[in-house]
């Protein structure tokens, strides 16, 4: 074989191997960008939408994540929606939906419960909305979470959001 066919030759076969993967693939190379390789990340089991996030998201997110409800809890929880949506919306109907209003209907409705009450926000939560938004403790694990306004009533079940109990944290930004 001339010189010039065997040079022809090893460079071929160094492409070849290059682009059949022998030695890291991008993938590999760039893993470990921030501290963490695929293997070792506690995410790799995740849904392909958190795979395409920021690094760290999910534990920088955890906060705006309700916890796991028990299934008791969540069942108690549900009944419960179902009684407050019923009392929300009479009320609603009667034009009667600022926290003042709203807070000792679910006051009875929650019994020793902790309850909150606040004023309704919307967006960044630096505007406010007519209406009422509200969270219930439902025993252990759970939560009726929701909303009144002049047009619905949101009742929600959900758990507990670690930072803030039954009501969702504020948006970040």
């Amino acid at each position: 074989m001339p010189p010039r066919t065997r040079t022809a030759a090893a460079a071929t076969a160094v492409a070849f191997l290059a682009l059949t993967g022998c030695g890291p693939s991008s993938d590999e190379v760039f893993s470990n960008l921030n501290g963490t390789s695929p293997s070792s990340s506690p995410d790799t089991a995740t849904p392909d939408a958190q795979r395409d996030a920021p690094p760290n998201y999910a534990d920088d997110n955890r906060a705006r994540r309700a916890g796991e409800m028990s299934p008791q809890d969540e069942k108690r929880a549900r009944q419960k929606a179902a009684e407050v949506h019923r009392a929300l919306d009479e009320l609603r109907r009667s034009g009667r939906i600022s926290p003042d209003e709203v807070r000792p209907v679910l006051a009875q409705l929650a019994g020793p419960a902790h309850l909150s009450v606040q004023g309704r926000q919307v967006g960044t939560g630096m505007e406010h909305a007519e209406g009422s938004a509200y969270g219930i403790w439902i025993a252990e694990t759970a939560c009726v979470t929701g909303a009144v306004s002049e047009d619905r009533v949101w009742a929600d079940v959900n758990g507990h959001y670690p930072e803030t109990g039954c009501l969702p944290p504020a948006v970040a930004h």
